[in-house]
């Protein structure tokens, strides 16, 4: 065989074999889609059309109107109230013993000497648990530096304590359940703060 028939024959075999294969298949256009689905949506209109019930005349009524019969009202009940009540107070700044204590006192004062060996600065809250017999009441608030030891006049009374520690080891000291009262004027009771408690010594 020559270079032209092998040539020729080659061309045959590439034809025969792209007759062979299948036609690639149609694709839709965006305006076939649409037209698809306004067609889908009037072909389900006329469908649930032709579905509906023809109408027909209602038959003309042939019995007399009886009227309805008539209802008597129940008997109104009305709550009855209860008398008002006194709310008690709930938020604690309410309590006057929440509250700074009287800038000038009335009842009798007495000296406590804070001593604080925290080892930190102690932001101390210290607070009457319940008024004096004429009624002053209040929570103190001292700042105290590491190893201070100041001398304070207070309310007499019972006093809860809770201190905030700065410093290396950050902590609260507190009193806990004890209570810590002091009403003897002729004495000065030393009341130490540690990193953890506050308590008479």
């Amino acid at each position: 065989m020559n270079k032209k028939q092998l040539t020729i024959l080659s061309i045959l075999v590439i034809f025969t074999l792209s007759a062979c294969g299948g036609a690639s298949e149609p694709t839709l256009t965006a305006a076939d889609v649409e037209g698809t689905a306004v067609a889908n949506a009037w072909i389900a209109l006329t469908q649930t059309q032709a579905a509906l019930p023809t109408q027909t005349p209602s038959p003309i009524p042939t019995e007399t109107f009886t009227p309805l019969p008539t209802m008597t009202a129940p008997a109104l009940i009305l709550p009855t109230l209860a008398p008002p009540t006194l709310a008690v107070a709930t938020n604690p700044a309410d309590d006057p013993c929440n509250l700074p204590p009287p800038a000038e006192p009335k009842g009798l004062t007495v000296k406590v000497k804070f001593v604080n060996k925290s080892g930190g600065q102690a932001a101390l809250s210290f607070g009457m648990n319940f008024p004096n017999k004429i009624g002053e009441c209040g929570t103190y608030g001292y700042t105290l530096g590491p190893f201070d030891e100041p001398t304070v006049t207070v309310l007499a009374g019972c006093y809860w304590g809770y201190a905030w520690i700065t410093g290396d080891k950050p902590s609260v000291a507190k009193t806990g359940d004890a209570i810590l009262c002091v009403d003897d004027p002729n004495e000065v009771r030393a009341i130490w703060i540690t990193s953890e408690n506050i308590g008479f010594h």
